[in-house]
């Protein structure tokens, strides 16, 4: 079983991850917290039908169905986070593991792609802007829509 960083750093299998959550370690939430964990080691996000395909071509048989229900589970006890993207009237959603660094995305228009970034200036000015207007951040979401420069 491949080990992982859980939120306090200590090494955790994923059913470990799943029994302290509160859910059984069942091996369609197994094999889709491997997937995500090695999607989040690629500096990757998936959404649901890449997991499948994933999946298939390791050879499980795990219904799509199946995946999104999992996926809402994994949700639900915080060890997954959904973005939802959207680009005009077309919307895609995209999973990560719910641990690591508060990060924002970037989300390339011609690709889809997403893109990981910290930036602990944009970050303060947000608690700036925050207080200014007389409150404080208690969650943050921020998605910048790129294209890549061609010379």
């Amino acid at each position: 079983m491949s080990e992982g960083k859980e939120r306090g750093g200590a090494a955790k299998s994923h059913e470990q991850w799943l029994t302290g959550a509160g859910l059984k370690a069942t091996l369609p939430r197994v094999r889709i917290l491997q997937h995500l964990k090695a999607a989040h080691d690629e500096q990757r996000h998936l959404g649901a039908e890449e997991i499948y395909a994933r999946l298939y071509q390791a050879g499980e048989r795990i219904g799509i169905s199946t995946i999104y229900r999992v996926l809402l589970n994994l949700e639900q006890v915080g060890l997954v986070t959904r973005h939802q993207f959207s680009q005009g009237a077309v919307s895609r959603c995209v999973y990560e593991l719910s641990f690591g660094e508060r990060h924002d995305h970037m989300v390339c228009v011609e690709t889809e792609r997403v893109i990981e970034f910290r930036d602990p200036v944009i970050e303060a000015r947000q608690e700036q802007i925050a207080q200014a207007h007389g409150y404080e951040v208690v969650g943050r979401e921020l998605v910048i829509r790129v294209r890549r420069i061609t010379s």
